[in-house]
């Protein structure tokens, strides 16, 4: 059996997507997936697999849902070791003057153009570095009052993104790890 993490955009927010992790755990387990864990109601999802093929988890649990909740919700599927690779290598960590409480990690579905993630830096006081697929961000006023937010980073970098913060990339890897 292979572990994976599931994070799913735009769950349980603002009272929009409403689904509650325990449904979707069930629902789950019908598509054979065991050890199913849930992390706090944003759609954190840690699980086992006989597949490899990260698309066709990402598709099937798209799938399942849509069947089973209605909703058209985007899924990024890793593997323990890379999820556990973002966070071991996060170059903001050790940083003095970084309150890890304003720190996220925005995961993309493809590499953006260096262009266009340049144009953002620009644009913003925000700390942003780009490794791969992966944004480390550091919000000096706080998420909550930054235009940099992922519909954002998604329209400019041409991509789909979901973002965490690091106490949930902590909490993750730390059930990946047990």
């Amino acid at each position: 059996m292979n572990l994976f993490i599931a994070l799913l955009r735009g769950v349980n927010v603002s009272g929009r997507n409403i689904i509650k992790m325990s449904d979707l755990k069930e629902s789950l387990s019908s598509l054979g997936y065991q050890n199913i864990q849930t992390y706090i109601q944003s759609g954190n999802i840690i699980f086992a697999s006989d597949s490899s093929n990260i698309e066709i988890l990402q598709n099937q649990i798209k799938k399942l849902i849509l069947r089973d909740f209605g909703y058209t919700i985007q899924v990024m599927v890793f593997t323990k070791n890379y999820f556990l690779r973002v966070f071991q290598n996060n170059p903001l960590i050790g940083i003095t003057d970084i309150d890890y409480k304003k720190l996220c990690v925005t995961f993309l579905n493809i590499s953006p153009d260096q262009n266009l993630l340049e144009e953002i830096t620009h644009d913003f006081s925000e700390k942003i570095i780009l490794d791969e697929k992966v944004l480390y961000l550091f919000y000096p006023n706080g998420i909550g009052r930054s235009k940099l937010n992922s519909n954002f980073i998604d329209k400019k970098l041409k991509t789909i993104s979901t973002t965490r913060n690091w106490n949930t990339i902590s909490k993750l890897s730390q059930k990946l790890l047990r």
